[in-house]
């Protein structure tokens, strides 16, 4: 309550005059729903990261942008990496997506990955998240949520040959970070480009107190290029090519002592390289026809490379890993509005992932070839129908879903008999949305979403962090999940209030499991089996208010609780989020400057499952809680040129956010500009 109540008081009663922002709170457009539609005409639970508030957050990764929404919480590893934990659900329990194609691969684990790390911010118009179960929509690992990442495209209007350009600079003193992005656009109303570069250089990070974490170092590049050619004003083709790189990136966990250990795991250990190539072509049609008013067809293709170099703790043998996924992706969605009262979308989606690996130990020069991490040449395809209807009645919407799926998984083994998975699902969703006035909505959702196992529950071979070693098991189960939430949502000339409660049944959750048996080096077997049911719970709430002078006051605060349950143990859920949030305010001072305090705030989570007291990033009495004060001032000198200054972790606190390999940056100063030109 006294953050609340010093963020208020710093100077409501003054005047001041700012520009309009370009996304008022009742106007912004999202595409949960497979179509374009205002946000307060939506039944599910939905978090907009907009392009206006993307410009007033610290970027290094994408996952960054994530942080301080309803639902939604971030886990880092290490740097150069960062995943979203949505309604308790993280990794492959999540789908990906970047302008509506997948970013999951058959080797996504569902624990804390790299692979969202490897979508480049700089390029970023706005996000999307669809807290709760969207199988119907887009297929298998919907069980959290869905997070759609829509890129930046170039518009242009007149026939005259037109060009524009941007230029980005920032600097960060706690990770000796200076991020660089050039953009530059040129076309007119019929064809359109855009060409982006970025380049990140994170050194030493200093965490709170002073002290400073080895192995934090790295670098990244990044390219994207996309064309936009206008057919007419109803027809359009994209074609976009997205390239990342992360040469040379450190395991922090790996390569320091955690908890319970007296010695790390390794002495070396980097992701070398992590790199993410992609092509998306589209086409989108606003002719309207017998079968549809507005369709989209896209195909698409992306490789991510996960390779390492690594070497155990007080050994000489090196250990090299060449991990690679091919996904190639077409898919279609069509919307049709039905008289007055009726509206469908129904399509279709294709995928193929190929999973190539192989494993190499160097020991005094000589080469060994080692059983890969994932079986060479493995393949997952999947192939999914879905339509989903709307009948609008006087004051409420019904909507109601199914999908059907089909997968095939061929490990492409030859220790295993029975090496090829063919799986169906029939799923489906339902949502209610009252509208009380034009104000205030009232929603409710019930659906069932569904994660079929994939190429790393299946076939993963290899070592694992905690001293496990984990083999093949082809006996495994999709897991499902059957969630309800309801909520309310108010959309007023000052006020937006978003507040969603959840319950959520998981069952047969895939889990790492320890066999009994040791490798000859004294590792725990383990395997992946379906041996657990989670139950989850929820509140999830997002407040905003508008002052007549151009303030604003912003709110976040989500809880999440998790039980799991096998046949002989209940427990807590593992790497379930505390009590977290933020408190956000923001004073135009003048028609140049704004002041920006904010506090981020989360408390002690000592409700830990038996994996995570083992897990060596996790303290086993628990991660504690903290709060760090913030402050930014943004000075626009003229309409092309914005700098922001800041001043994070005021106070130097020492903290970590749960199930994260490494600590909070301490006390930094930031400072960024960017030019229009």
């Amino acid at each position: 309550m006294i953050p609340l109540i010093l963020l208020l008081a710093t100077g409501l009663d003054q005047q001041a005059i700012i520009d309009t922002k370009d996304d008022s709170i009742d106007n912004i457009v999202v595409i949960a729903s497979k179509k374009k539609q205002s946000i307060e005409n939506l039944s599910t639970a939905v978090s907009v990261v907009t392009k206006a508030e993307i410009l007033e957050k610290n970027i290094t990764l994408l996952p960054d942008l994530l942080r301080e929404e309803a639902g939604v919480y971030i886990q880092q590893t290490t740097p150069g990496q960062g995943i979203p934990i949505i309604r308790g659900l993280k990794g492959s329990e999540n789908i990906h997506l970047i302008d509506g194609m997948r970013l999951n691969t058959a080797f996504f684990r569902n624990s804390p990955n790299q692979y969202l790390a490897l979508v480049d911010p700089f390029m970023t118009e706005q996000i999307e998240i669809i807290r709760g179960p969207a199988s119907v929509l887009y297929g298998g690992d919907a069980l959290g949520g869905v997070l759609n990442v829509i890129t930046y495209s170039p518009d242009f209007s007149g026939s005259q040959w037109q060009k524009q350009g941007e230029l980005f600079f920032s600097y960060d003193s706690a990770d000796e970070k200076t991020l660089s992005h050039l953009a530059f656009d040129t076309g007119n109303e019929k064809i359109a480009t855009t060409i982006g570069l970025s380049y990140q250089d994170i050194g030493t990070r200093t965490i709170g107190g002073g002290s400073e974490v080895p192995f934090t170092s790295y670098t990244s590049r990044a390219f994207n290029n996309k064309w936009v050619i206008n057919l007419s004003e109803d027809k359009n083709i994209k074609l976009d090519i997205q390239y990342l790189t992360q040469p040379a990136t450190p395991r922090v966990d790996d390569l320091v002592v955690g908890y319970g250990q007296s010695e790390p795991d390794s002495s070396l250990f980097l992701f070398t390289p992590n790199q993410r190539q992609f092509v998306h072509l589209s086409y989108a049609d606003s002719v309207a026809a017998r079968a549809y008013d507005h369709a989209s067809y896209d195909i698409a293709w992306q490789l991510i490379k996960d390779h390492r170099i690594k070497s155990a703790f007080d050994s000489d043998a090196l250990s090299k890993e060449q991990n690679e996924s091919s996904l190639f992706s077409i898919q279609s969605s069509f919307d049709k509005q039905i008289g007055n009262n009726h509206e469908v979308v129904y399509g279709f989606d294709y995928y193929y992932d190929t999973i190539n690996s192989a494993k190499q130990n160097i020991n005094d020069g000589i080469i060994t070839i080692n059983d890969p991490r994932f079986p060479d040449d493995s393949t997952m395809r999947h192939l999914g129908f879905f339509a989903d209807a709307t009948k609008h009645f006087e004051n409420q919407d019904v909507t109601f879903g199914l999908r059907y799926s089909d997968y095939q998984i061929d490990l492409n083994s030859p220790d295993v008999v029975s090496d090829i998975l063919n799986l169906e699902d029939l799923t489906w969703h339902a949502g209610w949305l009252y509208h009380i006035d034009n104000s205030n909505k009232l929603f409710a959702n019930l659906g069932r979403g569904f994660r079929p196992p994939n190429i790393f529950d299946l076939g993963q071979v290899g070592e694992r962090p905690g001293n496990r070693f984990n083999i093949i098991n082809t006996n495994i189960k999709p897991e499902t999940v059957h969630t309800l939430d309801i909520g309310w949502k108010h959309f007023g000339s000052t006020w937006f209030i978003d507040v969603a409660l959840f319950y959520s049944k998981y069952n047969d959750k895939i889990t790492s499991v320890e066999t009994g048996d040791l490798t000859d080096l004294g590792q725990f077997v383990v395997q992946s089996q379906n041996i657990n049911d989670v139950n989850l719970y929820g509140l999830e709430s997002n407040i905003k208010y508008r002052f007549v002078d151009g303030s604003e006051f912003k709110a976040v605060l989500n809880y999440t609780w998790g039980e799991e349950k096998s046949n002989d143990f209940i427990e807590a859920a593992d790497r379930i989020p505390p009590l977290n949030g933020f408190i956000g305010y923001s004073k135009p001072i003048n028609d140049k400057w704004t002041i920006n305090p904010k506090i981020i705030y989360a408390s002690t989570q000592d409700r830990l499952s038996a994996r995570d007291i083992r897990d060596p990033r996790i303290h086993p009495n628990g991660t504690g809680g903290f709060v760090t004060y913030n402050v930014y001032a943004n000075w626009k000198p003229s309409g092309t040129i914005n700098v922001r200054l800041g001043f994070e972790n005021l106070f130097d606190k020492k903290y970590r956010e749960h199930g994260s390999g490494l600590e909070g940056a301490g006390r930094n100063f930031h400072a960024s500009i960017n030019y229009l030109f």
